[in-house]
């Protein structure tokens, strides 16, 4: 992204930081009318090459082409398609009647389901880049409408809606967590309940970008934790984990494992993007 177009978006945002979701029809009119004139003034850019684009859309057309989505038939277990998957399928039928991938039925996952808006490749991985270290959160609705198109059946109102915690330093660092305007965007969408201060990170953790799987995973054992106010009404809910990415899945898996032991009765994950085992998809990008 050029200079200009990174200073357009920032102004962008300024203006619209204090425009909250209107519940009166007047000052939902008036809302619209102060967003049109935004638009107007400074048009939205494409997240990825600057072209200019509808504000909705996040990402311009062309850039959109490069977007891997997956859809059906996916493994209801890890979300990853069935034809990622040749040779590992096995014979098994979830109790609603959906197919589970082999490494799924002999080695389940610590959630129930995951469903990721895209396949992790060059053009979801810049879109994440820029939303959690460009301040691009103008594409965080078109982002947060995509993960409810692929997740939203399996999402029931009334679903908590968990985002995977920063610690306080990368918190200050950052200013904003990137899991936690996903995870709004997507209860908005779903009727789930926004639930930003539900969980906790105890220590911050080493960047894992060079890490093997066995150390990502030793680096995160103990480093999460339900917020002590919370923990009893967890017992038997439903929730829903909300990332950005999906890689090694370490993270995901001891926040499952930490959520299990609260007595939460069912474990949802939600990511824009996650790794694919495939031959055409598997360039081994590292993003945590």
């Amino acid at each position: 992204m050029d200079k200009d177009s990174h200073q357009i978006n920032a102004r962008r945002r300024a203006l619209l930081r204090n425009v909250r979701r209107p519940h009166r029809p007047l000052v939902r009119g008036l809302t619209r009318g102060a967003q049109a004139a935004v638009d107007w003034v400074l048009p939205p850019r494409c997240s990825l090459c600057s072209d200019m684009i509808n504000a909705e859309d996040g990402v311009c057309p062309s850039c959109f082409q490069d977007l891997f989505f997956l859809t059906d038939p996916l493994c209801l277990g890890c979300g990853q398609p069935h034809q990622a998957l040749e040779g590992q399928t096995l014979a098994g039928q979830t109790p609603e009647g959906t197919d589970l991938c082999g490494p799924c039925l002999a080695y389940p996952p610590a959630f129930d389901w995951m469903r990721a808006a895209f396949a992790y490749n060059h053009a979801s991985r810049a879109l994440i880049l820029a939303l959690k270290y460009r301040d691009r959160l103008d594409v965080v609705p078109a982002l947060g409408r995509w993960m409810a198109l692929v997740a939203g059946e399996q999402i029931r109102p009334g679903d908590l809606i968990l985002p995977v915690p920063l610690h306080w330093r990368r918190y200050l660092a950052r200013r904003f967590n990137q899991s936690a305007a996903l995870a709004q965007a997507l209860a908005e969408r779903t009727g789930g309940v926004y639930a930003p201060d539900w969980l906790r990170r105890n220590r911050n953790t080493a960047p894992m970008k060079a890490m093997s799987r066995k150390q990502r995973h030793a680096n995160v054992q103990g480093a999460f934790d339900v917020v002590e106010p919370r923990r009893a009404a967890l017992q038997g809910q439903p929730v829903v984990l909300v990332d950005d990415v999906y890689t090694s899945g370490a993270t995901i898996e001891a926040l499952s494992d930490v959520l299990r032991a609260q007595g939460v009765a069912h474990i949802g994950v939600v990511v824009v993007a996650r790794v694919v085992r495939h031959t055409h998809l598997q360039v081994e990008y590292e993003l945590e």
